[in-house]
């Protein structure tokens, strides 16, 4: 184990070096729109400062017994840059093989750091293969849209799994919610262009905030005006609301729908007012399983949707315990 975090420290200082190379930024978002070098960088950070922190990493796997019995393939997702690092991680330290199949829409990226990583540690090389298709392994981590669910549960029905499908985040947003804690809320949207199961698209507002406070917080996110995909996104959907005469409020960029769906499109933000704190409770109960995240008080602290820890494992699943089970392998 010391090994391995010794390894990954020096992974770090890769990291940073890629975080810090504008070519190399710009080669991802030439792979794909959405990848923009501001928010890979914040994606390399956050692993770099919530995964590969040393100390962080001893107390975490301090919590398992840990062994390489089995191996696994990883089908991972490309919303967001890097965003299966966390299954990797989990089984550098908890497969004995592991097969890995990238997203076309992220391949650049992770293949990369792949890349650093079996180079500092060349017995990582012999444990990891990237797979176009995935063959035979003991268990099967997948994460996709909900139609490729359906094909996952039915694909790999006969593994032992994780498979992932669509969720997302709501926030509760108070009448004295303070301008710094507004100020992060807003990253929780708009990070990634809010493409992520942890970023925010549903609201539950006390009756008599200002609407416009949100607007005002959002104005640094502006530039998304020069981001041809999210602006071609923007405008179908305020299109749509148009010609339906659906309510909406807007600040070119940005839409806010008063509407119960926790879902919503790219630049468009859900909300609903609430009176006690009863009714937003019991919406997250009815949606739990939909659900990835609820940020505000008493829950995810505001700005930290995108910041996860190495104990924050997607969907609430514990990642490392369903590598180490010794359930027996079909």
């Amino acid at each position: 184990m010391e090994a391995k975090i010794k390894h990954l420290e020096k992974l770090a200082g890769e990291l940073i070096k890629i975080s810090q190379d504008e070519d190399f930024l710009y080669r991802v978002e030439g792979q794909n729109q959405w990848f923009t070098p501001n928010f890979v960088k914040h994606s390399l950070d956050n692993i770099i400062s919530e995964f590969l922190n040393v100390t962080a990493l001893k107390n975490w796997l301090n919590n398992y017994s840990l062994s390489n019995k089995y191996s696994v393939g990883i089908i991972l997702a490309g919303n967001i840059p890097a965003v299966g690092f966390h299954d990797i991680l989990c089984s550098y330290f908890a497969a004995d093989k592991v097969y890995i199949k990238l997203s076309s829409k992220d391949s650049l990226l992770t293949q990369t750091i792949l890349n650093r990583w079996v180079e500092i540690d060349p017995e990582w090389k012999q444990r990891l293969e990237i797979v176009e298709r995935m063959g035979k392994c003991d268990k099967i981590i997948a994460t996709g849209s909900n139609s490729a669910f359906n094909y996952f549960e039915q694909y790999f029905s006969k593994y032992q799994n994780i498979l992932r499908r669509n969720r997302t985040s709501m926030a509760i947003v108070h009448n004295n919610i303070s301008a710094k804690e507004l100020d992060s809320l807003i990253d929780n949207i708009f990070l990634y262009f809010g493409l992520g199961c942890r970023n925010v698209s549903k609201l539950w507002i006390e009756r008599g905030f200002e609407l416009a406070r949100i607007f005002e917080a959002s104005e640094r996110y502006n530039y998304f005006f020069n981001h041809v995909k999210y602006m071609n996104n923007y405008d179908y959907q305020r299109t749509l609301l148009l010609l339906n005469k659906i309510p909406h409020l807007s600040n070119n960029f940005l839409m806010l729908k008063e509407d119960n769906i926790l879902f919503s499109a790219i630049s468009v933000l859900h909300y609903e007012y609430f009176d006690k704190d009863e009714d937003f409770l019991q919406d997250i109960e009815a949606k739990k399983e939909d659900l990835q995240c609820v940020i505000g008080r008493g829950f995810i602290p505001f700005g930290h949707g995108q910041k996860p820890s190495l104990v924050d494992y997607a969907d609430g699943v514990d990642t490392m315990e369903f590598l180490l089970k010794n359930d027996s392998i079909k």
